[in-house]
């Protein structure tokens, strides 16, 4: 079942990374709605929209370079990514509202004409909010609104028979398009929690629920560089089930799974959020501890089996192993199982430090 925090990061980074796409739709509208105000109102008011419009959208751009610069260095997370949608919300209010008020310009003559130009710009970008941010539904909302409402008010403004019927329509219109910009917008998250969900399931051990080899080096790969960059080290835990085949031998299979699930929940228990615990296979273990120290895996692993013994009534062996930079991370892994492998021969129910 994806996750809230899940559904949103993955949301969001939508957000800015189709924000791209936006920004050259924004550049095309603005040469064609600069050219109409250019010719049929004033030179001097179209260059102050060219420079409000660009100046407004600064603040966007600086908040989208910011937000991409900070996932390259995987800064931003499941835990602090939602105020980035509210970030993204307030800088785009100042560009659409600028970016809108092209309609309003006091155009010389074919008054009508211009309006109903500068509406159809506004359909064809209404037609890329539906794309670009069908993730979110209140920055869709924002831009649909200003987008339709703004040419209904003008041409109300105007009056007559003609200008009053077009912007009856384009109401009606507005109304249809918010209805589907809603059931995209549904459609559109049910897609990507059932994409978080399939990826999710082939990172996931089927019987015991815990991260498979896979999604560890997907971690691994995230993990060196930010322990790299900020100085910390890595601890490395593998266990094994002491006479785990003697076990099945004399209860059967079903209760070796049964015993593989109650010791992957106590893992997981002993385990901080952001530790990876991991089926490495059969009846072994791995524990992956960022910002943690030999000293401090120490603790955790005699906490384990502890716990280990007195819950489950059999014994586990474990190797310890701590990152240094000019190992990689198999080098790491083959430490630890020859670390594991001495407890092993040192007599079992114990640890040995690498």
């Amino acid at each position: 079942m994806t996750s809230q925090s899940e559904l949103d990061f993955e949301r969001i980074n939508r957000i800015y990374d189709n924000s791209t796409f936006a920004y050259l739709g924004v550049v095309i509208s603005v040469f064609f709605l600069g050219s109409i105000s250019y010719h049929f109102a004033s030179a001097e008011l179209t260059f102050y929209w060219v420079i409000l419009v660009f100046l407004s959208n600064i603040p966007r751009l600086l908040t989208s370079q910011r937000f991409s610069k900070k996932i390259k260095n995987h800064e931003i997370n499941l835990k602090n990514v939602k105020p980035w949608e509210k970030y993204f919300f307030i800088s785009s209010i100042l560009p659409f509202v600028s970016f809108c008020s092209v309609v309003f310009m006091p155009f010389k003559e074919n008054v009508l004409v211009c309006v109903l130009f500068c509406t159809m710009i506004n359909i064809c970008m209404v037609c890329g909010t539906l794309l670009t941010y069908c993730t979110t539904r209140s920055i869709m909302w924002l831009h649909l609104s200003l987008f339709i409402l703004t040419p209904v008010v003008r041409l109300l403004w105007l009056g007559g028979t003609v200008p009053v019927l077009l912007a009856c329509y384009l109401l009606i219109a507005y109304f249809m398009i918010m209805r589907l910009a809603k059931s995209q917008n549904e459609i559109f998250v049910e897609n990507i929690s059932m994409k978080i969900d399939s990826k999710n399931q082939s990172l996931l051990d089927p019987l015991t629920g815990l991260s498979n080899r896979r999604r560890l080096y997907l971690f691994v790969e995230k993990l060196i560089p930010a322990s790299y960059r900020n100085g910390d080290s890595f601890s490395l835990i593998l266990l094994d089930i002491d006479y785990f085949k003697e076990f099945n031998d004399k209860y059967g299979h079903i209760s070796g799974d049964e015993l593989l699930v109650s010791l992957s929940a106590i893992l997981i228990d002993c385990s901080r959020e952001q530790d990876l615990v991991v089926r490495y296979g059969g009846e072994e273990f791995m524990l992956v501890l960022p910002s943690t120290n030999l000293e401090q895996a120490i603790l955790l692993t005699d906490r384990i089996q502890l716990i280990v013994r007195d819950k489950l009534k059999i014994t586990i062996s474990a190797g310890l192993a701590e990152y240094r930079d000019e190992t990689s991370f198999d080098q790491l892994i083959k430490v630890a199982d020859n670390a594991l492998y001495k407890a092993k021969e040192g007599g079992r129910d114990r640890y040995q430090v690498a």
